[in-house]
């Protein structure tokens, strides 16, 4: 199963197909297989967590989601991926400060890291709510409860995917269904405010609700969710793949991905990860059981 594209982008060390320009060497994005996660337990039960976002290293899938239990709570999760019955968990629900919208903090987005800690948007269930984003430090060979969480700056929106600008160390954050993108410093000075038509066009272009993304080197990101253009032909999967330049504020390249055929969920409905040269996507929420579906790019 192939879906071309064009071009080849490097950053971070990795390579990424991408459309460059007009008559670049063509390449393919290919399904190479998918991995069962199995159910999840929480304190010793069965617990479901609805994914948010990924991220991939050789060693570990690190997962946000939000847990479905009484309270929901905002949790970081690393899997194993040789033994992916071995998971822990972190509670990382920021505490209460007596604000209006401190209830149903619950929702961790897509999230990044920036070489050194996991950048994470932690907001309520709803458009236009608040965000606390937080650094959380994970230290190599240690427990994950052993984890440090900084509390690094408060927004009025609701924030759904966070990426992190390798060089600047800027921040990308798209808000619920992206018709807002902000570019802020690390302590959360905002740089610049983005509508979504600025950067993938008007009316009958690209609507890319972001569910996750990451940042890729030179000013671009990554970039994984549903279009939901009321243009789009209704033979096209929803599932896009971009790479976006926010320094150019334009799409510089998409493509979109079917549905393979043991998943239960739009391939970009949630999480998206990048390691070397694969891509890895977990649609489905942990404990239904869900699957991480892995593709590579390919000459």
């Amino acid at each position: 199963m192939r879906y071309y594209v064009v071009g080849l982008i490097a950053g971070c060390g990795i390579w990424l197909a991408a459309i460059a320009s007009a008559g670049a060497q063509v390449r393919t994005l290919e399904f190479e297989s998918s991995q069962l996660i199995p159910d999840i337990k929480i304190d010793g039960k069965g617990a479901r967590i609805h994914t948010q976002g990924l991220y991939v290293t050789r060693r570990y899938y690190y997962v946000t989601g939000r847990w479905e239990g009484a309270p929901k709570r905002a949790v970081f999760l690393r899997i194993d991926r040789k033994h992916p019955d071995r998971v822990e968990h972190l509670d990382i629900t920021p505490a209460p400060t007596g604000e209006r919208d401190d209830v149903g903090l619950d929702h961790p987005g897509g999230f990044d890291f920036d070489g050194r800690g996991f950048w994470i948007p932690i907001s309520a269930s709803r458009p236009q709510s608040r965000t606390v984003v937080v650094r959380l430090h994970v230290p190599p060979k240690r427990p994950l409860a052993e984890a440090k969480l900084q509390e690094a700056f408060q927004w009025s929106d609701h924030i759904g995917a966070l990426a992190v600008d390798s060089k600047s160390k800027d921040l990308f954050g798209a808000n619920w269904d992206t018709k807002l993108i902000y570019r802020w410093k690390a302590d959360g000075m905002l740089v610049r405010k983005t509508p979504r038509e600025e950067l993938m066009g008007g009316e009958g272009k690209l609507a890319l609700a972001v569910q996750d993304w990451k940042g890729i080197g030179e000013g671009r990101l990554l970039a994984g969710g549903i279009d939901k253009s009321r243009q789009r032909d209704a033979n096209q999967p929803r599932a896009v793949v971009a790479v976006l330049d926010m320094d150019q504020r334009k799409v510089i390249s998409e493509v979109r991905l079917p549905r393979p055929a043991d998943a239960r969920h739009t391939l970009t409905r949630e999480g998206l990860a990048v390691f070397e040269d694969r891509l890895y996507f977990l649609p489905g929420d942990l404990g239904e059981p869900a699957r991480v579906f892995r593709y590579r790019w390919r000459r």
